[in-house]
């Protein structure tokens, strides 16, 4: 009995966590899992956090600069040792040696003079910018440009990355629907050769009508197989793209509606995309860096204060004289670059050319893009006439498939006629999920492009 409810546990577990994997998957879900496992997505949002990062640095150049240092020594003999004897002049050595004689022992003085066998100091410095030529104000812009640029390229990594997503989505979910359509064929199929079966055995239909039956059989085994390989690939890119480590179980849900026409305003809507706001930024970063180059040749001005503590090593008592001293200061600088005109020139120059480089290329690529925003509204336009089509074709090959089949039953029409109608209504079937996933897919990117990236389970 223990041994039977362990294994009954077992089994138990194993269809739990079989059914948490298989879990079916909505757009929602699948946009979400991509957003927090591709990496694309993080590198990007990492980029943002450097750019961040660069601009806190730029602002310290706001504040002053602050600075300290230590130094000590210990030197083996004195840096200076200097006696009586070592005076060159026999007159003013013998003055010396009478006046030590006289009151040097009396005063505690040594005959030898020797200093700094070891001492430590220590100093801090404060310097703040009065004037560089502009270059701290032009690189803290040029760092919230930075910023900025990274902002809107997250953004466009994001929209392009959920787009690719989203079209994995409805591959999938379009794959799952034309199953749904090969099953009904199946089935369709199956009785239909049960039916022939029995007539051509009873005499009232040819056998060659079963072999036409078996031979839409074969074809619709042969869509079947197909089916399963793109869908097994459709299934494994998505899982890729979000995350997944694997794919074959993915299941994904069915939209909150169905996927007929939609009813959205399809006039042109002009907005400035994330693309052409880079392009923007670009021509503004590169007039920053010219202001920042013209800052290199202008005088710069600033302003400090230091603060410094020395302890050295004397002699001149016997009983020793450490000499501790501290003191500060205030001071102005200015620095004026006098032969670096010459190369500024040329810089500036170099960094004018990038400007209007950056400004021919806001101007045509922009229209590229404005160009490309147009072509995915069109594109938009015809999917949906397009789905339209397919619908109204739909209903004429169901109309065609429920007469055929009338006649059929009345002996009007052959087995291959009826065979025809039932393909084309499947054929039909199909080429209406097609435009429906298309259809979604291009209205996922118009809206894209015009009023940044954005999702629904339509």
């Amino acid at each position: 009995m223990k041994v039977e409810r362990n294994i009954v546990l077992i089994l138990m577990a194993l269809l739990f966590a079989a059914g948490c994997y298989a879990q079916e998957l909505t757009l929602d879900s699948c946009l979400a899992m991509a957003k927090r496992n591709n990496p694309d997505l993080r590198k990007a949002e990492l980029s943002v956090r450097r750019a961040e990062e660069v601009k806190a640095q730029a602002l310290t150049k706001y504040f002053p600069q602050v600075s300290g240092t230590a130094f000590g020594f210990y030197a083996l003999h004195p840096l200076v040792d200097v006696g009586i004897d070592d005076v060159g002049n026999a007159t003013v050595r013998d003055l010396l040696l009478t006046l030590y004689g006289n009151y040097g022992a009396a005063l505690g003085l040594e005959n030898t003079i020797n200093l700094f066998q070891h001492g430590y100091g220590a100093g801090v410095t404060a310097i703040q910018p009065v004037f560089v030529g502009g270059k701290i104000v032009a690189g803290n812009k040029l760092a919230q440009v930075g910023v900025e640029a990274a902002r809107l390229q997250a953004e466009v990594s994001t929209r392009d990355k959920l787009e690719e997503v989203e079209e994995a989505f409805w591959m999938v979910y379009g794959l799952q629907l034309k199953q749904r359509i090969i099953d009904d064929a199946n089935a369709l199929l199956d009785t239909l050769c049960q039916t022939v079966s029995s007539a051509v055995a009873a005499g009232l239909a040819l056998p060659i009508d079963l072999t036409q039956v078996e031979m839409r059989r074969d074809d619709v085994a042969r869509q079947q197989l197909q089916l399963t390989s793109g869908t097994r690939l459709a299934k494994r890119a998505l899982a890729l793209a979000i995350g997944l480590p694997n794919g074959d179980s993915i299941v994904l849900s069915p939209p909150a509606s169905d996927l007929s026409p939609f009813n959205a305003d399809l006039s042109p809507f002009n907005s400035q995309t994330p693309e052409q706001q880079l392009l923007a930024l670009r021509v503004r970063a590169a007039e920053l860096e010219k202001r920042m180059a013209l800052a290199e040749a202008l005088p710069q001005i600033a302003v400090g204060a230091n603060y410094g503590y020395s302890h050295w090593q004397t002699n001149l008592l016997r009983d020793g004289l450490n000499s501790k001293t501290g003191n500060g200061a205030l001071f102005v600088t200015l620095n004026m670059p006098l032969t670096g005109w010459w190369e500024t020139a040329h810089k500036i120059r170099e960094k004018q050319y990038a400007v209007e480089q950056a400004k021919i290329d806001e101007e045509n690529l922009g229209a590229q893009l404005q160009l490309r925003t147009q072509q995915a509204y069109d594109q938009m336009v015809e999917a949906d006439a397009m789905m339209r089509l397919q619908q109204r074709a739909l209903a004429h090959a169901r109309e065609a498939y429920n007469h055929t089949q009338a006649d059929y039953e009345a002996g009007r029409a052959t087995i291959a006629e009826w065979l025809q109608a039932q393909m084309a209504l499947t054929q039909a079937e199909s080429d209406l999920t097609d435009a429906q996933i298309a259809c979604r897919v291009r209205l996922r990117r118009y809206n894209d492009l015009i009023s940044g990236f954005q999702h629904s389970d339509f």
